[in-house]
């Protein structure tokens, strides 16, 4: 599961600034339209013939940080235990937590040199939100992978990505419950203390 939703953060990265509308004003079609930019700009990052793998990683992970909204997903994943934490916890947390992202899920995407995909679907949620699905291929792997992408506006009305299901399963509620099991356990301090070490350990890989 990891891998697929690995995949679809690879497509997901790049959200071009020439996109970023207004997504309370958007339609179902202004969605579909801005997550195909996003999946054409990351396979262009990805594909780039000359560009060592170094210099791809660090352009899709300040693209990442400049268009996936992360300080909502934050604090969404930590749940009640956000209200819980002292200043410093949050802003300890705010720190892990992206460098945790980035790490976990920004590594090895010269696997998926050569994918390619196809938007199945739009739909339109609740707040201006919007759901795109799409399913995608790579090389070497005998059945694509059906990923949805879910999107909102931030605070300046910009589309953001705030969740990715595969498969039925959402990234954020998933970490949402594994890091409620930790904090329950040890505390926030125990919580941010693992996020540490996850991407330390995943910059030893890359």
């Amino acid at each position: 599961m990891l891998r697929k939703y690995l995949l679809a953060l690879v497509i997901a990265l790049a959200l071009p600034v020439a996109m970023l509308a207004n997504a309370l004003a958007a339609g179902s079609e202004d969605a579909r339209h801005f997550v195909d930019e996003v999946g054409k700009h990351v396979l262009q990052v990805i594909n780039t013939p000359n560009a060592s793998e170094a210099q791809k990683q660090k352009q899709l992970r300040e693209l990442f940080v400049q268009n996936v909204d992360i300080p909502w997903m934050a604090q969404f994943v930590l749940g009640h235990t956000w209200q819980q934490a002292t200043e410093e916890q949050r802003k300890r947390y705010m720190q892990a937590y992206q460098q945790y992202l980035l790490a976990h899920y920004t590594s090895n995407f010269a696997d998926y040199s050569g994918s390619k995909y196809k938007i199945t679907d739009v739909k339109s949620d609740v707040d201006g939100r919007y759901n795109v699905n799409m399913e995608i291929n790579t090389p070497g792997e005998k059945e694509g992978v059906l990923a949805g992408y879910r999107l909102h506006a931030d605070n300046n009305g910009q589309f953001r990505i705030i969740d990715i299901i595969i498969e039925g399963v959402s990234l954020i509620t998933t970490e949402r419950s594994e890091f409620s099991s930790i904090a329950q356990r040890g505390g926030m301090d125990a919580l941010i203390q693992d996020l540490e070490s996850k991407s330390q350990e995943e910059s030893k890989k890359s």
